[in-house]
């Protein structure tokens, strides 16, 4: 894991891109969370966690777009690093669109 952030897009094409911090456990997002993309955080946070990150921080300011899925997936990965003894801290989720 680096110890500077670096940016890595979706392999999917989707606009997402995640930058890694690995020496403080952070996570930045940007663009579109669909359920791949949240998939792509989830085995971001795995590696964190097994560089010895206990508690790990995504930041969605960037975040545009999120489906129901996206988040979805996100509150299952925060219940099983909880779950784990480890915590997911979520820095400014996105609100659910109402329609």
């Amino acid at each position: 894991m680096s110890s500077s952030p670096v940016p890595r897009p979706a392999p999917d094409g989707d606009s997402f891109t995640e930058t890694i911090d690995g020496r403080l456990g952070s996570i930045r997002a940007e663009g579109h969370l669909t359920g791949r993309a949240a998939d792509m955080v989830r085995g971001t946070v795995e590696v964190l966690r097994r560089s010895g990150h206990d508690r790990v921080v995504v930041d969605l300011r960037e975040v545009r777009q999120v489906d129901d899925d996206g988040l979805r997936a996100l509150r299952t990965l925060a219940d099983g690093i909880r779950d784990d003894g480890g915590r997911l801290t979520l820095l400014h989720p996105p609100r659910p669109r109402q329609d």
